[in-house]
């Protein structure tokens, strides 16, 4: 996928202190990289937790047989 072709550019407010944390934890220089990186942890752990939800109520078929 070329992520160049589907960049949106906007303004965010957002504090300081976690912003600085933000960089310091995804070790991205660049705010776009960190906040991108953030937005994608954040989807794939809601993703996860969505998916979890479903733990005991649906049935799944092993696909290696």
């Amino acid at each position: 996928m070329d992520v160049k072709k589907n960049i949106l550019r906007f303004t965010i407010s957002m504090e300081k202190d976690l912003l600085d944390e933000l960089l310091r934890i995804t070790r991205q220089r660049k705010k776009s990289k960190a906040v991108n990186v953030a937005c994608r942890e954040f989807v794939r752990m809601k993703q996860k937790e969505y998916l979890l939800n479903f733990k005991g109520k649906v049935s799944f078929e092993d696909v290696n047989e």
